[in-house]
């Protein structure tokens, strides 16, 4: 074995092997590699890596996020959750306590923005997109949108990034996901005009729009029955049928080279019916042994091939929750401050419990 492919921890003349390591170290709770990361300089940039993050995406988790000054959650990425108020955006890391807030300018688009972070593929930075209503010097909101970009470093001078007007009017309901160095978002049903076009994607490292091809069904599909996700490191689309109620999960499949779209019916699930409400929103994800769990602001659904589908529920059916957003805790670092407690900070964060699958 090359010494590229070793750490060099060793004891006694005995040299663990990197692969070994790190496969130890995606099976461990996160508590532990908190601790584990101040053990060596080689284990400090191996679990605070970006591509770390990639192998525990295995282990998901679901959780909810609300605050008495109206900051709601918009998505995650690596570990990294994104909030967004009236005056500020907040990036909470909830493993380390970290956060950082970025003020925003124009506050009165609030709540017509998109708002969404992710992780540049070639820079491994992570940068927070920001499309908002044009606004004049009087304060008057125009009839396009703009794009800006803030890319989370240690550099505490960085401003926000104008990139342009955006070719493409996004839904502004509807939630965005990081997949692939890339964020997509759902075009706005009524006001924008190209009707066969459903999904915009931002490439983070090029820094421009696209609009990529949908599966064929779903074309005239109301967007409110429609979420993206993602699953197996390839964005998803779910939509609910609603009578029978059942939930079609598509995946899509990039080839970059050829630069060909092709997507591919991953999921066609009947669900016990009233189960999930339609417009509402949900989120999904897949654990490490194939369970497919999908999860509303009040069950938990899971779900595997030739055994049925299990419901748990965990809210009081009045749906009080915020919408939930699927999580893979991290170690990320964002340059921030340090909270201490999250008592700290007026938001509450709510871990949905994911029990064991039983059939």
């Amino acid at each position: 074995m090359s010494s590229s492919s070793r750490l060099g921890q060793k004891n006694h003349g005995v040299v663990v092997p990197h692969d070994l390591i790190l496969d130890i170290f995606v099976r461990l709770p996160i508590k532990s590699l908190v601790r584990f990361k101040y053990l060596s300089k080689q284990w400090f940039q191996l679990l605070t890596d970006p591509c770390f993050s990639d192998r525990r995406k295995q282990f998901p988790r679901f959780v909810t996020a609300s605050s008495a000054y109206g900051n709601k959650m918009l998505n995650s990425c690596d570990g990294l959750l994104c909030l967004y108020g009236p005056s500020h955006v907040t990036v909470i890391n909830p493993v380390t306590v970290e956060y950082r807030c970025l003020y925003i300018r124009d506050r009165w688009c609030y709540p017509h923005e998109r708002l969404a972070i992710g992780r540049d593929p070639v820079t491994k930075r992570y940068k927070i997109v920001r499309v908002s209503p044009d606004v004049s010097k009087t304060g008057q909101v125009g009839h396009r949108d703009i794009c800006e970009v803030f890319i989370l470093d240690p550099n505490w001078e960085r401003d926000w990034k104008t990139i342009g007007e955006v070719p493409y009017r996004i839904d502004a309901l509807s939630r965005s996901v990081y997949v692939d160095g890339a964020i997509y978002w759902f075009t706005d049903e009524i006001n924008h005009l190209n009707k066969t076009e459903l999904i915009v994607m931002f490439d983070l490292h090029i820094e421009q729009f696209q609009a990529i091809l949908h599966p064929s069904s779903c074309s005239n599909k109301q967007r409110r029955s429609m979420q993206l996700g993602t699953l197996r490191e390839c964005l998803c689309l779910a939509q609910l049928e609603v009578d029978p109620l059942v939930l079609n999960i598509w995946i899509m499949e990039l080839q970059k080279q050829k630069q060909k779209i092709t997507w591919e019916e991953l999921y066609c699930i009947q669900l016990p019916r009233f189960s999930i409400n339609v417009g509402l929103g949900f989120a999904f994800a897949e654990h490490r042994d194939g369970t497919l769990l999908v999860c509303t602001m009040d069950d938990v659904f899971f779900y595997k091939r030739n055994d049925g589908i299990r419901r748990v529920s965990h809210g009081n059916g009045r749906h009080t929750l915020p919408l939930p957003t699927a999580f893979t805790g991290s170690i990320v670092p964002l340059y921030g401050y340090s909270l201490g407690q999250f008592k700290d900070l007026p938001i509450t964060f709510t871990e949905i419990p994911i029990f064991p699958v039983k059939h």
